[in-house]
């Protein structure tokens, strides 16, 4: 925060976030349920940060990747998707 003011970041703040939302979703968990399970996996967020995340207003540090990848049961590559896939899959924003 700089003067009361929240620090703005570039859009997109991240590129994993739309994938985090459908590998969560494919599970049946809410955003509270996966912030449960990444604090159990050592990564201190709540539901607001799950839901930036997913958005794409909030970065992702590169060893929360690895717990995100970790949490979800996948490999780090899914939660990287191309640009063109998140196109097709109408994540892509202007």
């Amino acid at each position: 925060m700089a003067n009361g003011n929240p620090r703005r970041t570039k859009f997109p703040a991240n590129h994993v976030g739309p994938q985090i939302q459908r590998l969560r979703r494919a599970r049946g968990w809410s955003q509270a349920k996966l912030a449960e399970r990444l604090q159990l996996n050592g990564l201190d967020v709540g539901r607001d940060v799950v839901a930036r995340i997913e958005c794409q207003i909030h970065c992702v540090r590169d060893k929360e990747i690895l717990i995100f990848a970790r949490t979800l049961g996948v490999d780090i590559a899914r939660l990287f998707l191309s640009i063109e896939q998140q196109f097709l899959l109408g994540c892509s924003r202007p």
